[in-house]
């Protein structure tokens, strides 16, 4: 039964093509159309039963600690592409304690763990995150996981967002908190530098440390107060001057 109704839609629509004239450009853009037309029809006809949703029980985290363990507070609602299958329109949640993400059951009484292996990347408001798989000959210098793609030029900003609990005792009373970190790494010819300061920065783009310090300056960036957008910022200027 695997993708029979997109098989079937597919079969019953491409024959049509020819009716729309002889010439390429329209007949591959019907085609197109077709193809969008019948993953849409595929997507929306096996939802109640679409793979994304069979996935483990969500169980989450103790109500008692305090803040939360997700990319953002609330559901966010985005696309995911799960198992080769783009799906639009769907809440998620991005746990960073258990780098998982979430995606609520279609009768919404329970929440779905997803297969990490099976989710390509997701994208939610400000955020497109990607899954990352370790290998040394292409992502060299990173561990499996999922990454905020900041920028996708000829070089390459990740963040690796994660969070842990915290346990602290007051008076003999544990306290448990959740405590937020954020990794960076740039990419450069198939490696992945992890920048931290800004001389580490430098040291990734040393060819144009001279004029991305007049950058800053002139700019008034102050890596300091803001190391994410001056990473991603540097980084764009590296790329723009290297054309």
């Amino acid at each position: 039964m695997k993708y029979k109704t997109l098989r079937i839609i597919l079969f019953l629509l491409l024959p049509a093509s020819t009716v729309f004239g002889q010439h390429a450009s329209r007949d591959s853009l019907f085609r197109e159309q077709a193809v969008r037309y019948a993953h849409n029809r595929y997507v929306g006809s096996t939802m109640d039963q679409a793979r994304i949703y069979n996935g483990a029980e969500y169980v989450g985290h103790s109500p008692r600690i305090k803040g939360h363990p997700y990319l953002d507070s609330l559901w966010q609602v985005g696309s995911i592409t799960y198992d080769g299958v783009v799906y639009d329109s769907i809440r998620i949640l991005h746990d960073l304690v258990n780098d998982v993400v979430v995606v609520p059951h279609l009768d919404s009484v329970y929440r779905v763990q997803l297969q990490s292996i099976k989710v390509s990347r997701f994208s939610i408001p400000n955020h497109t995150v990607v899954r990352i798989v370790r290998d040394t000959a292409v992502n060299n210098g990173l561990r499996t996981g999922f990454y905020d793609q900041l920028y996708n030029g000829r070089l390459k900003v990740l963040a690796r967002r994660t969070k842990t609990i915290q346990t602290n005792f007051v008076q003999n009373t544990a306290k448990e908190e959740y405590l937020s970190q954020n990794n960076y790494y740039i990419g450069k010819n198939g490696v992945y530098y992890p920048v931290k300061s800004k001389r580490s920065v430098f040291n990734v783009l040393a060819d144009q440390k001279r004029s991305l310090r007049k950058y800053l300056r002139e700019n008034r960036i102050k890596f300091s107060k803001n190391r994410e957008t001056a990473i991603v910022k540097l980084t764009q200027q590296y790329d723009a001057s290297s054309r």
